[in-house]
């Protein structure tokens, strides 16, 4: 996970194996993204998520069920654009860049590619990115909204990023906190995108 190595196709190639269902992709698109934030932005710099989630998310063709398979996020990081995940992610500890690399699954916010494609699929609008971009334009909206248990809802995450976008730090983390205690008595599924913008928009009134 520290420093350089190069590891071979007959190497990799054992721990490779097609995916169920012949997801397709535009890896070209991918790619010729990923090469102009390498050649554009500095190391560790937050913009590199708005700049490469809505080219992440339109290269990937693949069902949300093909998007749970962990294999697919590590062959991305670990095989495909590994300098990429270099180049965003400051090496801090073992184990939280193994995460960058190797997470993906139930965990929307460790894998660094698996979350692009998950928080743009989650805040789009048909070819409406908008939402999308706002959230990476707020790393506090990123790190409060999706590393939250209500995340993978779509219906209460686009209400919540609606109400939180101009909002400061402390009262979007303030909101999410008890917009999640909230769902321990209240079953999230079960709540319409207009009753849960009524709930939010009273939690952040109240934490204002």
């Amino acid at each position: 996970m520290q420093g350089e190595a190069t590891l071979t196709d007959e190497q990799l190639n054992k721990y490779v194996e097609p995916m169920p269902g012949h997801p397709k992709a535009d890896l070209d698109r991918i790619d010729s993204a990923v090469q102009q934030v390498l050649d554009e932005y500095q190391e560790y710099n937050t913009a590199i998520d708005g700049a490469l989630a809505e080219d992440i998310h339109r290269g990937l063709d693949i069902t949300r069920r093909t998007a749970g398979d962990p294999g697919l996020w590590h062959w991305l990081a670990v095989v495909r654009y590994p300098d990429l995940v270099r180049h965003r992610w400051e090496y801090r500890s073992e184990e939280a860049m193994r995460e960058k690399f190797l997470g993906a699954g139930s965990d929307l916010y460790s894998n660094a590619i698996h979350r692009l494609w998950w928080i743009a699929e989650l805040t789009s609008r048909g070819d409406d990115y908008s939402t999308t971009d706002a959230v990476f334009a707020n790393q506090t909206m990123v790190n409060k909204v999706f590393d939250r248990w209500f995340a993978r809802y779509q219906p209460a995450v686009q209400v919540m990023c609606d109400e939180l976008e101009d909002e400061k730090s402390r009262v979007i983390d303030e909101t999410t906190r008890r917009f999640n205690h909230a769902l321990t008595n209240v079953q999230l599924e079960g709540l319409s995108e207009d009753e849960a913008r009524e709930i939010i928009r009273e939690i952040v009134a109240e934490s204002q």
